[in-house]
């Protein structure tokens, strides 16, 4: 999603501007399933991946970012850093980070938010910090935002990274209101029998259809349609909290068009939560085109609907002619 990032470019922001979770085994009887989960407490699972999310902020202070990184890495990680593409796997990310004058040289954060799958196996957080870059002009740390999705084999096992976005902009002041911190309930609503291969070409789809949404109605009435009630997204170097208040922030001129294409995307075996990550292009008329990729996260509602719950995204380099 397409992004307060770009958004804020144009405003004068010099500021510099999958596929492999196993599906669950078919002969499983759904009412185990149920059962397992009602006995998980989610309030265990979010602490366990809040610290995770610290200790790989403090692994980044004293290993160094390729080295921390690369130990959290899944193998099919997607990494998006500011001003080039889109990341795809354990090996691509390594060599950037320690071969490319456009990495990161440090990274920093607190975790904020933690929020997991019902089966404990998936999460995302939402990080504020500093990142520190040389675009060309220097090592210069800038406060940043970073979101996190998580993917585990198992509960009780280590959390490894599956997708990281580091978006330049902050520090945010405002707090987290009442409803959008990380949630202190036992259990979601299970999903039992989910095929993990559909629900991710369900992802695919519903951002797909978000995006069309974005160019026949515009970007804000789509912001604020597709968001969950606790969606949150970034702009002006502060949080977005809710369908409102996003669908105001993303709200562009009528002659604008924001589009987005899904490339990557992933569901727990719970079939409650799941990411996409795609390529996002600004047409701003006469201001110029520019591209941005993106980072989602998907939760579905007691409903059956798949909503957003989190975005973030920073520029990539204008496509190959």
């Amino acid at each position: 999603m397409r992004h307060l990032i770009l958004v804020g470019l144009l405003a004068g922001a010099a500021m510099a501007c999958q596929d492999s979770a196993a599906p669950r085994e078919s002969a499983r009887p759904a009412l185990s399933e149920a059962s397992e989960a009602a006995q998980l407490d989610l309030r265990a699972e979010r602490a366990s991946l809040a610290a995770a999310g610290n200790a790989l902020s403090s692994a980044l202070g004293t290993q160094g970012v390729a080295a921390a990184l690369d130990a959290a890495f899944a193998e099919d990680v997607l990494f998006l850093s500011p001003r080039v593409n889109t990341l795809s796997g354990r090996t691509d990310a390594g060599t950037f980070l320690t071969g490319d004058p456009l990495a990161p040289s440090a990274l920093q954060w607190s975790v904020e938010i933690a929020q997991v799958s019902n089966d404990g196996t998936q999460g995302y957080t939402w990080s504020e910090g500093s990142a520190t870059y040389d675009f060309g002009t220097g090592a210069l740390a800038r406060p940043s935002f970073f979101l996190t999705y998580w993917r585990r084999a198992a509960v009780g096992e280590d959390w490894t990274v599956a997708g990281l976005v580091v978006s330049l902009g902050g520090p945010s002041t405002g707090g987290i209101p009442a409803g959008f911190g990380t949630p202190n309930t036992k259990h979601r609503r299970n999903f039992p029998n989910t095929d993990v291969t559909g629900q991710r070409a369900e992802i695919l789809r519903v951002d797909a259809a978000f995006s069309a949404a974005s160019v026949a109605q515009g970007s804000g009435p789509a912001f604020e349609q597709f968001a969950a009630p606790n969606a949150i997204g970034v702009g002006g170097g502060q949080y977005i909290f809710g369908p409102a208040a996003l669908g105001e922030a993303f709200t562009s001129d009528p002659t604008d068009v924001i589009s987005w294409v899904p490339r990557f995307s992933d569901a727990a075996a719970s079939g409650d939560l799941g990411f996409s990550v795609g390529d996002a292009t600004f047409d701003f008329g006469a201001a110029g085109t520019f591209y941005s990729k993106y980072l989602t996260v998907w939760q579905k509602l007691d409903t059956g609907a798949w909503k957003y719950v989190a975005d973030l995204g920073n520029n990539r380099p204008a496509p190959a002619p």
